[in-house]
């Protein structure tokens, strides 16, 4: 009787010591990816991104199993693909966002944010050959977020996006800072109803990008009408 009590004992203690584990653990990688995501919202230099995306990678290298570390580490290192000067760095960098991405899209299939970022990898890959990539790039990040919209009607990220698109590309192409508006407006609204995000390390980002754009879209809008 003793040793089934002793037996009870010690399975109760190693099972509430196993939690233990797990919740530190946890703790562990949200309190590292909250240093990370804020550190990631006030970095612009393109050594300051790729240094953040190492950090992310080394996050997901430790938790193979989440598919947020490598998402934001190819964000960032997108993201410094379009601000890096050199342009044939800028196609290692396309290709090391997208096996980042990858892993991300395996681990978390027909997610609305990876196709967001799959869009801005190839909008970033345009710069390398603006002649031959141009148009098929756009028209394929064009659909990647669609179908973001699609999986995520509630996404302000892919309006942000279509917004971007749509204010950057020329007029006789098809582009119009008055759709762009309406895009960067409706990425504002929907991200309002995201503000509980605010602080975590759940994606929120786009609002103030999405602010600043409708502000000039309004002043283009307002001097094209004089």
């Amino acid at each position: 009787m003793k040793t089934k009590q002793h037996l009870s004992t010690l399975l109760a203690a190693t099972l509430l010591s196993g939690s233990v584990a797990v919740a530190q653990t946890a703790d562990q990688y949200t309190t590292a990816m909250t240093g990370l995501v804020q550190k990631m919202d006030t970095t612009q230099s393109v050594a300051g991104n790729l240094q953040t995306a190492n950090a992310f990678s080394r996050v997901a290298n430790a938790e193979k199993d989440k598919w947020l570390p490598y998402y934001y580490g190819a964000l960032c290192t997108v993201t410094a693909a379009f601000s890096e000067p050199g342009i044939d760095k800028i196609d290692p960098l396309c290709e090391q966002a997208t096996r980042l991405l990858d892993e991300a899209d395996r681990i978390s299939p027909n997610n609305s944010e990876v196709y967001c970022v799959k869009s801005m990898i190839l909008l970033a890959g345009i710069k390398v050959n603006m002649m031959q990539r141009g148009m098929e790039y756009i028209m394929k990040a064009h659909s990647n977020l669609e179908k973001a919209i699609q999986l995520d009607p509630s996404n302000p990220r892919a309006y942000f996006l279509m917004g971007q698109q749509a204010y950057n590309t020329p007029e006789k192409f098809g582009g119009s800072k008055k759709e762009a508006l309406a895009y960067f407006e409706k990425a504002i609204e929907l991200a309002e109803k995201q503000k509980d995000r605010a602080n975590t390390i759940d994606v929120n980002w786009g609002r103030k990008p999405a602010e600043r754009q409708a502000a000039n879209c309004r002043k283009l809008l307002q001097l094209a009408a004089k």
